[in-house]
C-alpha cells in the first residue's frame, strides 16, 4: 500500500466539547472543594494549637496541589475519532492524559450514519438502543450527526459526534448507509 492510497482512506478528527452551565458549575465547586481540603487540615492545626503546624502546611501542599491538578483534567473534555479504511473508533481524552476507546466498529456494521436533524432523531429514538453516546461539541451543532450500529456483543448503539467531510466520505464508500451533508463547515 502506498501513501497516497493511505491518506485517502484515513481521517483524524478532534474537538473539545463546549463548555457549559453546568461545566462552569462544577467547575468553580471544584475550586472551593480544592481551597477547602487544603486549608482545613491547617485550620484544625491552628485551633488544637498544635505547635508542628509549620510541618502541615507544606505537606498539605505538596499533597494538595499536585492532586489538584491530576483530578482537574477531568474537567477537560475532549472527543477524537478516527477513521482509517473501513474502522472507525471514538475516544474520550481528559486534559492531555491516554485516549480512552469510546465505542468502535466497522463501516459495514454501521446502520445509519445521518445528520441529526429533528426527523432523524425521532426515527432513531435514545430508548431504542442500548448504548448512547454523546461525543458532541453541543447539542445544537450544526455538524452533528448520529450513528448506529451493532456492537460484538450485540448491543445496539446511537453515537452523536461532529461529522467531517473526510471521514464521512470514508465511511459512505464502504458504507452506502452514510449519508452526506451538503452543509458540513469541516
Amino acid at each position: 500500500m502506498n501513501d497516497q492510497e493511505q491518506s485517502t482512506n484515513f481521517a483524524e478528527y478532534s474537538y473539545e466539547k463546549a463548555v457549559t452551565k453546568k461545566d462552569k458549575l462544577d467547575r468553580c465547586l471544584y475550586v472551593a472543594g480544592v481551597v477547602i481540603v487544603m486549608i482545613l487540615p491547617i485550620l484544625i492545626a491552628v485551633f488544637l494549637h498544635v505547635y508542628f503546624i509549620m510541618y502541615i502546611m507544606p505537606l498539605v501542599l505538596i499533597i494538595g496541589v499536585p492532586l489538584a491538578k491530576f483530578f482537574f483534567r477531568y474537567l477537560q473534555n475532549e472527543y477524537r475519532y478516527t477513521v482509517d479504511r473501513s474502522a472507525f473508533k471514538m475516544e474520550l481524552i481528559h486534559g492531555k492524559a491516554k485516549p480512552k476507546v469510546l465505542f468502535e466498529c466497522d463501516a459495514k456494521d454501521m446502520e445509519a450514519v445521518v445528520p441529526a436533524t429533528a426527523e432523524n432523531r425521532a426515527k432513531f429514538n435514545e430508548r431504542d438502543f442500548d448504548r448512547v453516546g454523546r461525543c458532541w461539541v453541543s447539542e445544537s451543532s450544526p455538524d452533528l450527526y448520529l450513528l448506529t450500529y451493532k456492537d460484538g456483543s450485540g448491543k445496539r448503539c446511537l453515537v452523536y459526534f461532529e461529522g467531517c467531510k473526510k471521514a464521512l466520505r470514508i465511511l459512505n464508500y464502504y458504507n452506502k448507509n452514510v449519508d452526506l451533508s451538503a452543509d458540513l463547515r469541516h
